[in-house]
Parts: C-alpha cells; sequence; structure tokens
C-alpha cells in the first residue's frame, strides 16, 4: 500500500505551519521504512482532483489518500478518486468546518482523526456518495434559503471571530426572514411528484452539517438511501422556534411545515436559478439531479483500529 497526502496550505489549523506539519509525516514515516508514501500541497482550487486521480491511476498498488483540509479538501479527493478500484480515503481534519467527521461523535473523535498513526494503522468501512451531476458528495447538500444562509454564515466567520454555528445558524435564519417566501420546485423522487413552493431543501447521506449542527439526525451513511427534508413557507413569529427545533432534530413537531422523505434518486429544477451547497461548495443552476451511489467510498474509520494493531503501531 502506498500513502499519498493531499494537503491544503490554505486550512485553517494550518496556516504558518506546513513546514512543521509535513516534518511530523516525515518523521512518523522514519519509524515505518517499509511503507511507501508521498506529499502533494495543493497549489490551487481543485488542483487535487487532477492530481489525485493521476497518482491513483497510475499506481500499482493500493493507494490510501489523505484529505489534509476541511469539507474542500475532502471534496476534492473523493471527486478525484471516485470509481477507482485501488483507493481508500482518509481525513484529516485540519479546516474551519469538518462537516462529515462530525457523523462519527464530537471534538474527542476528531482528536482520532489527527493521529497518523489511527489513520495509516485503521481498517476501513463502507460509505455511500451522493452522485450530484458530475460531482459527488458524501455529506449533504442544501438548496434554497438555506443555501443562501450558509454562504452567508460563510462570509461572517471570515471576517468577524464568531464561533462558526452561531454564524451559519444566525445567518439562515437571518436569510429565512428577510426572504419570506419560497422558490416554486419541480421536484422528483424515485417517481413521486413533490411539486411546490419550498423555503429549503435538504438531500443528506449523512446526519451532520457540521460542529454544532446537527442537521438531519435520521440520515445515514450506509443505508443506500438518500434522506430528503422540504421545508415549506414558516409564518415568521414561528422561524425561531422551528429553525431551533430542526436543527436539534425535532422536526417531525411541525409536519406541517417540514416533510421527510427518503428515497434513491432525486431530481430538483426551477424557472428561477436555484442556490445550491453541497460539501461547502458553492453553485448556481435551474436544474440538479442526485442519485444514491451505495458503498462508494472505502473510508478509512480510527475508531475501528484493534487494540493489537495500536501495539504494533507503536
Amino acid at each position: 500500500m502506498k500513502h499519498l497526502f493531499i494537503i491544503n496550505p490554505k486550512a485553517k489549523m494550518l496556516k504558518d505551519r506546513i513546514d512543521d506539519f509535513t516534518a511530523g509525516i516525515r518523521t512518523f514515516f522514519s519509524s515505518y521504512p517499509q511503507l511507501e508514501y508521498d506529499i502533494h500541497i495543493t497549489r490551487w482550487k481543485r488542483d487535487a482532483v487532477g492530481f489525485t486521480r493521476r497518482y491513483v491511476s497510475m499506481a500499482d498498488s493500493l493507494v490510501r489518500v489523505y484529505a489534509v483540509g476541511g469539507n474542500g479538501t475532502l471534496f476534492e479527493v473523493v471527486n478525484g478518486v471516485q470509481g477507482l478500484p485501488n483507493v481508500q480515503i482518509a481525513a484529516y481534519p485540519m479546516g474551519t468546518n469538518n462537516s462529515f467527521l462530525y457523523t462519527f461523535g464530537g471534538e474527542a473523535v476528531l482528536r482520532h482523526f489527527r493521529s497518523l498513526r489511527n489513520l495509516v494503522f485503521s481498517h476501513i468501512i463502507n460509505v455511500d456518495a451522493m452522485r450530484i451531476g458530475n460531482n459527488f458528495s458524501i455529506n449533504a447538500s442544501l438548496v434554497g434559503v438555506e443555501a443562501m444562509g450558509y454562504q452567508r454564515g460563510a462570509e461572517i466567520y471570515e471576517k468577524l471571530p464568531l464561533p462558526i454555528n452561531f454564524c451559519y445558524q444566525s445567518a439562515g435564519a437571518l436569510e429565512v426572514i428577510r426572504n419570506g417566501r419560497g422558490q416554486d420546485y419541480r421536484i422528483e423522487l424515485d417517481g413521486k411528484n413533490l411539486n411546490g413552493s419550498y423555503l429549503s431543501l435538504t438531500v443528506a447521506n449523512s446526519p451532520c452539517y457540521g460542529k454544532g449542527l446537527p442537521g438531519p439526525f435520521d440520515a445515514k451513511i450506509d443505508d443506500g438511501l438518500l434522506d430528503i427534508y422540504l421545508i415549506k413557507d414558516i409564518p415568521k413569529i414561528l422561524i425561531p422556534r422551528i429553525i431551533n427545533d430542526y436543527h436539534r432534530g425535532l422536526y417531525p413537531k411541525w409536519k406541517l411545515y417540514i416533510n421527510h422523505y427518503k428515497g434513491r434518486s432525486l431530481s430538483i429544477s426551477s424557472d428561477t436559478v436555484m442556490n445550491i451547497v453541497f460539501d461547502g461548495e458553492v453553485f448556481y443552476d435551474t436544474s440538479v439531479r442526485y442519485e444514491i451511489v451505495p458503498q462508494a467510498i472505502d473510508f478509512v474509520y480510527p475508531g475501528s483500529i484493534t487494540a493489537a494493531e495500536k501495539q504494533n503501531a507503536e
């Protein structure tokens, strides 16, 4: 097996630390001379997509690719290697938002993902992916007002020293209040017509948006299904209560305004340009299609490392 580290030098926790971080990788592997490894520091947005695909395609063995950064870095690695048979994906969380990893727990779990020893010697689990047009996502997608709120929240977080979950939640609530009414969508889920006017649509493969943002509690990363949440127009007086309950997983209280569905194939279109976000990436289009790809990714999960392997690693 080869080990390839894809490092985003702009990741929040890596700024001014690239040399120390890469030195740590080299020091670690010096204790295991039998293991082959390479390091690639990305040079521009989407650089990792092409680089990882070329590297893995040319490899004559299994490659474990480590996405060192946040949502964007993991997104690039997933899209770079999707469909290749000789690859495993690991995530080393160093970004502003590491949404997918909160599927496995809170900050304590992230510490396990920040252990080279754990990542190098752990086993893998099978994870579904969502095919969204020409891209692949492993976490969640937002369409409509909540997507707009996500974008505004990211802008606020870049400018002000505020907690990231506060930025996203407050920006989302403000967008709902400011926009007031939903957008008309044509929606088809596994052949079923769900056309209507909605404030926001969430399509999820995992149950978390990120730290402090639980999001769609019902979604599972390995059940072969999309979880779809359609949010209708909400009376302004109820917006704070409903948004708070939604992010706490208590949306069944509000069935008049929030509907939950499961399925394998979903298409959404509108006569008005749609705001779309998935895995932290922002897109605009008048139509989008989602399909679940069961067990698409061999994902490294540090929680699966055995006591014997830890002892051997030491």
